[in-house]
């Protein structure tokens, strides 16, 4: 028999995007640097920067979907010591 062959090929399963976050840290007045290396130890952390003003830190944090950002700031940066308080803005 004659084999047949197509020019196209299987059509790409889409990936889900990932969701992103930046979240906006208050730390205790000593505890900025060791806060900032904290959060470098977070695999979903991608970047960390410290601020001056209203917040110590600001973190973009990446993630499946928005309910495990939403796991990732309540468990891991929110229970991290030296922080008083987070507020996260979604990326959508």
């Amino acid at each position: 028999g004659t084999e047949i062959s197509s020019k196209f090929s299987k059509a790409k399963t889409l990936e889900k995007p990932k969701r992103s976050a930046f979240v906006f840290i208050t730390t205790e007045a000593d505890g900025t640097h060791l806060t900032l290396e904290d959060l470098r130890k977070i695999d979903e952390v991608k970047e960390v920067y410290l601020a001056h003003g209203a917040y110590d830190l600001v973190a973009k944090v990446s993630g499946e979907s928005f309910d495990q950002l939403r796991e990732i700031v309540y468990t891991r940066i929110r229970n991290l010591s030296n922080i008083k308080s987070t507020l996260t803005l979604t990326m959508i």
